[in-house]
């Protein structure tokens, strides 16, 4: 009978099972038993819960994890298979199932001269090429050899794109190109479908010397088509010339889609290709940069690339208990799926991480944002939580009073960074040093905070202010020694790879987008009725759009 019942036991017990017990068990436990006082065992688990490569520092002792919970995370890793999904990844396998394609965004990184794993050779290859390419055009422009359709010389660069093809980039020239003096170019970024971006940008740019990247990776998203028709309207208007010259002058083209760029009338000399087994939301290390290339110079482009190599081969060959974007990957899941808490605030401590979150939410909700698995099931728990967030010293006035005494519990990222460089005289430097302290003690208050609520009040305030704090709020602390290219090509491939391992816990697509698709057919459907191009039988018969159609003619 006991080996019965220890047979059916047996058969029960699955990792996952595992965990929600586990999790269970640390209901009873609030992050302040776990952080505890300054006792040998808190320090004992604060110091096993820090890790660092290079330039890059983790801290999750302010998650609520034990080790015992960090070997079940692990154990329920290696029973999705991930060791040997991870290889597959980088060997190029068709883990894209959907469409039937590899996903090698780590290819557009490696670094010549360094043999790539087998099965990525071809695509390296391909890389390093479109990479020359790239250096060729950035080389040309800073030496004030690009002749706009008058002849005069590139001042400013327009760089048009949407999701993919303009977060990274976008993020990329904020957080790097802090001192102007430091940038070759100026470069602007159009993404929105309304113009409103656009139009500033027509009225006080040169014409005659602003040269247009149109980046587009299937060169048919209607957002990126209409601005583009919009921006080479303006320069041929402007200059008196007609469109054929204006593009062969003041156009680039980034693109999988080479033959429709020849068509659209972009010179082979102005294309620069990548191939579909770079995403979309993983391909600012793709020609996609090059405008960040051209703004920044190729060395800084470089560095970005080698520090997100390094992340790259830390994941690709480092234990699971130590891989730092295997651990991010596991808490995060740990979170979601068996804390239940559905929503995860993303919140640099550096203003100029200002599109951090709204990278992440890109590359995290459109990557796992799914609820059907490879094999066609319904997923029963949420797999990815929702991506929100602001710099942390402007949210601390605005939705950290919900976050601290409200009823929601959420996770979250503190992004920080250690020191900064800056070239001003003497006093102004120590002036900023305050400041920077300043936004250093912010941080970790508020990193200390959410995890310990009330019990971070100090003895000699208790009983003088509002007390309710919440706390149990589990959080980690990701600090860049410096915001440079290294660090924050490191950063953000720490965070692509975090996405693959979720995918792999989760049995999902994380290279596909299907739930983007009938929302675009729809608008484009809509489009054509607003304009008198369609038929009554092209749309689903709602009274409500309906009436909005009425009153939108009605106003127009």
């Amino acid at each position: 009978m006991n080996a019965s019942l220890t047979a059916v036991s047996h058969r029960l017990y699955t990792p996952v099972n595992a965990l929600h017990a586990h999790a269970e068990h640390l209901q009873s436990q609030s992050l302040s038993d776990l952080i505890g006082a300054s006792s040998p065992s808190a320090r004992e688990r604060a110091s096993a819960l820090a890790f660092t490569l290079g330039s890059l520092h983790l801290d999750l002792s302010k998650q609520r994890i034990t080790q015992e919970t960090l070997s079940l995370l692990v154990d329920w890793a290696q029973s999705c298979g991930l060791e040997a999904k991870r290889q597959a990844l980088f060997a190029g396998k068709k883990m894209n199932t959907s469409e039937r394609r590899s996903a090698l965004h780590m290819a557009a990184r490696w670094p010549a001269g360094i043999a790539p794993p087998n099965g990525m050779e071809s695509a390296v290859d391909f890389c390093q090429h479109q990479r020359l390419r790239l250096t060729e055009m950035v080389e040309r422009l800073h030496r004030g050899d690009w002749f706009g359709a008058t002849g005069q010389s590139i001042t400013d660069v327009v760089h048009i794109g949407v999701g993919g093809s303009d977060l990274g980039p976008k993020m990329i020239s904020e957080a790097l190109a802090d001192r102007p003096s430091h940038t070759h170019v100026d470069v602007h970024y159009v993404s929105s479908m309304d113009g409103a971006q656009l139009l500033p940008l027509m009225e006080r740019l040169n014409p005659a010397t602003t040269l247009l990247v149109l980046a587009s990776k299937s060169f048919t998203t209607a957002d990126t088509q209409f601005n583009i028709r919009t921006a080479l309207t303006w320069l041929s208007e402007s200059l008196e010339v007609d469109m054929p010259t204006v593009c062969r002058y003041q156009l680039i083209g980034v693109s999988s889609k080479p033959d429709n760029m020849t068509e659209f009338g972009i010179p082979d000399a102005h294309q620069l290709v990548f191939k579909d087994w770079i995403g979309g939301r993983f391909s600012l290390w793709s020609p996609i940069g090059v405008s960040v290339a051209m703004q920044l110079g190729m060395e800084s482009f470089n560095a970005l690339l080698e520090g997100a190599h390094a992340m790259d081969r830390h994941f690709l060959e480092t234990p699971l208990i130590e891989n730092l974007p295997v651990l991010v990957a596991l808490v995060g899941a740990w979170n979601c799926q068996f804390l239940n808490i559905s929503t995860h605030a993303v919140l640099p401590y550096d203003g100029r991480l200002k599109s951090l979150p709204a990278y992440l939410q890109q590359l995290e909700m459109e990557s796992n944002g799914k609820s059907v698995s490879l094999d066609g099931r319904s997923v029963a728990h949420a797999t990815c939580p929702i991506i929100w967030g602001d710099v942390g010293p402007n949210a601390q006035h605005a939705f950290y009073q919900l976050l601290h005494q409200g009823g929601h519990t959420v996770s979250a990222d503190f992004v920080a960074v250690a020191s900064r460089e800056v070239d001003a005289p003497q006093a102004v430097k120590d002036s900023l040093a305050a400041q920077e302290q300043l936004t250093l003690a912010n941080c970790l208050a508020q990193a200390q905070l959410f995890a310990l609520g009330d019990d971070a009040i100090p003895a000699g305030l208790r009983g003088h202010m509002a007390q309710g704090y919440r706390g149990n709020q589990p959080n980690s602390l990701l600090l860049l020694k410096q915001l440079d290219a290294w660090s924050l090509g490191a950063l953000i491939a720490l965070y692509e790879h975090k996405v693959f391992v979720q995918s792999v816990l989760w049995n999902l697509n994380p290279f596909d987008q299907p739930g983007v698709e009938l929302g675009k057919k729809l608008a484009t459907t809509l489009f054509n009725t607003m304009t008198g191009n369609s038929s009554e039988q092209d749309l689903v018969s709602d009274p409500s759009t309906e009436q909005l159609l009425h009153k939108i003619g009605e106003w127009r």
